[in-house]
């Protein structure tokens, strides 16, 4: 398949004062690190792993909402690491964001037509304006009516909706999805992932779905990329990953889900491998492998050399010296 957006070595420090009046200091969260991860075309690629992790970062990182501290950002086969100026701006339409709170990304002074055409305005793409926003609007199933009234008049899933239709109204190829999903109630959850399944038919979209829920990653994604403390630790096809996960931390991940059918529990209480301990801090992070510290497997080795990124089979990339 034909790679559309690719990161190659892309890393994101922070700086952040510690110590005190006296001896105060700047020191760097590496809250992305030397990351390479590629999206392929009209595919949804999950990016799973714990809070803070890094994978809203990473997914701002792809799009140029924040510039990368190192590394490469290829879209579409050009070099956009380093746009400025209008030529940044005619490449964000063709990238484009849904926020994960529905509540706080839409202006509540706005009424929903200016919300969804202001992208449009951004460009200078004015014509038919009100045409154009009742069409999208259909499209992520609100009626006309909507475009007069404001956010504060509509639900969760409503807003979410209203957030897509802006995210898509100039018809862009590649969509971040940052945990579109995660603030609103289950049953609601199930609308929008389906939402968005269907206008990645309609559009051909390509999305970077990112979430913490991996029952709700499994169903949308096409292949899913594993990340802990600002590293990717393995990416695999979704039937491949949660049927044989090779690192140890996405075997963790994925026994954490909890099983509902009764006959299941106690083989899967057999079976599970429990993530224990706490994430080391992203300023002062672990030599070698930053997951040794958590690891049931860890050896000497995992301490003292940080594991280079294999491909164990086809399309199944683990870091892990022992993923075999």
């Amino acid at each position: 398949m034909k790679v559309l957006i690719e990161a190659v070595g892309v890393s994101k420090y922070y700086p952040v004062e510690t110590g005190g009046f006296l001896r105060r200091s700047t020191r760097s969260l590496r809250a992305v690190d030397t990351v390479s991860l590629s999206v392929n075309e009209s595919e949804t690629l999950g990016l799973v792993g714990e809070s803070g992790c890094g994978k809203s970062t990473l997914g701002r990182l792809l799009i140029r909402l924040l510039p990368a501290t190192g590394g490469t950002i290829r879209f579409a086969d050009a070099d956009i690491t380093a746009l400025q100026g209008k030529a940044l701006r005619d490449v964000r339409r063709s990238m484009q964001i849904v926020f994960q709170d529905p509540y706080g990304a839409l202006n509540p002074r706005m009424t929903v037509e200016d919300i969804v055409a202001e992208p449009l305005a951004i460009h200078g793409d004015t014509a038919n304006l009100s045409t154009r926003v009742t069409e999208i609007l259909s499209h992520v199933g609100l009626p006309a009516r909507a475009r007069e009234r404001f956010p504060h008049e509509f639900s969760g899933g409503q807003r979410q909706r209203i957030g897509i239709a802006r995210a898509l109204i100039l018809r862009p190829k590649f969509v971040v999805c940052d945990e579109p999903v995660s603030a609103l109630d289950v049953s609601v959850q199930a609308q929008i992932v389906n939402l968005l399944q269907d206008l990645q038919g309609e559009f051909g979209l390509t999305y970077l779905f990112i979430a913490h829920d991996l029952g709700v990653v499994k169903h949308i994604s096409t292949r899913v990329a594993v990340m802990y403390l600002g590293k990717i630790v393995e990416v695999a096809p979704k039937a491949t990953l949660y049927a044989t996960p090779k690192h140890p931390y996405t075997a963790g991940l994925i026994a954490s889900v909890p099983v509902t059918h009764p006959s299941q529990r106690a083989k899967s209480r057999a079976e599970r491998r429990r993530l224990t301990g706490d994430i080391p801090s992203a300023l002062d992070p672990p030599s070698g492998c930053r997951f040794h510290t958590r690891c049931p497997m860890a050896r000497a080795l995992c301490g003292e050399a940080e594991p280079a990124t294999r491909e164990l089979a086809p399309g199944h990339l683990v870091a892990c010296h022992f993923a075999e």
